[in-house]
């Protein structure tokens, strides 16, 4: 996130909407969501959708529970059902 901040927060506006597709796992490093809060206060929205089980979710390394306070919403999407689901939802 802080590399995506340095690169295109320039271009980031308020009519911008992020969308992050991870299973959110950060290897045991610091999770850098100082910078995805920055992002969050810069664009429209931020929405994530996770590939993994969202009973993996916040177990080893990942940390999705850090992220999910700078989204307006965070999504399991492993299948196209999902996708599908999460389109309906912004539409």
């Amino acid at each position: 996130f802080q590399v995506f901040e340095e690169r295109f927060a320039a271009q980031l506006t308020q009519r911008t909407t992020v969308i992050l597709l991870g299973d959110a796992r950060n290897n045991y490093h610091a999770s850098g969501s100082e910078a995805l809060a920055s992002v969050r206060q810069q664009v429209k929205h931020v929405y994530w959708l996770n590939p993994e089980p969202r009973a993996y979710w916040d177990t080893g390394d990942s940390v999705m529970a850090a992220y999910e306070p700078y989204c307006d919403g965070v999504f399991e999407c492993r299948n196209l059902r999902q996708l599908e689901a999460f389109i309906e939802e912004l539409i």
